[in-house]
């Protein structure tokens, strides 16, 4: 697909990149529109890539230029040409790992004021998808998700976009179960309330 909109600016040079982190960055630029693109198309002579990137000083595009072969290297992007234009190719294992970093800044937002309804998800996961499983549920515990049961987890605030998310990334969606709730028994609702600082 083309990408006529010029992608924000990456980090400046100047501000420290943690090993692999301008790499990161510039995947998740190529991987644009919905979850990932298939590909982008961009302009072939390398100062017009600069540009799209938002790049600028000399060390700036050897970096990025760096950048983009290693994840060429590491077999995430493809780079070829067509005419005049060069194409950005996001393969199979980068779509993957577009998604883990996608995973990785998941978060659940807390509203100004609860609307008092109780947001739980119950699921029974094959054995066979025993690695989706735990990542789920470590998911789910780092985002502070209370477990009722080893397969049930309630939290007061909206989480259904995120575990709908989570479940897709893990293809196990249709093992998930998700229910609001008015109501729960008096003792474990006050235990929540003080577990999420609810008044």
């Amino acid at each position: 697909m083309g990408v006529k909109k010029k992608i924000k600016k990456l980090k400046s040079i100047r501000e420290n990149y943690s090993k692999g982190e301008l790499a990161k960055e510039i995947l998740k630029i190529i991987a644009v529109g919905g979850l990932v693109a298939a590909s982008i198309i961009l302009p072939s002579n390398l100062p017009q890539i600069f540009s799209f990137f938002g790049v600028e000083s000399a060390k700036d595009r050897f970096r990025t230029k760096r950048a983009i072969l290693a994840l060429k290297k590491k077999n995430l992007i493809n780079l070829y040409e067509k005419g005049d234009r060069q194409i950005f190719e996001i393969t199979e294992t980068g779509k993957k790992r577009v998604l883990e970093y996608k995973l990785d800044e998941i978060e659940i937002e807390r509203p100004k004021k609860w609307d008092g309804l109780w947001r739980i998800i119950s699921f029974d996961i094959p054995e066979k998808h025993r690695k989706a499983r735990n990542a789920l549920v470590g998911k789910l515990n780092d985002m502070e998700i209370y477990p009722l049961h080893k397969s049930v987890f309630i939290c007061p605030f909206e989480f259904k976009d995120q575990i709908d998310f989570i479940g897709e990334v893990f293809n196990v969606r249709k093992f998930i179960n998700y229910f609001l709730v008015k109501k729960l028994d008096d003792d474990k609702e006050n235990y929540l309330r003080q577990y999420y600082n609810l008044k």
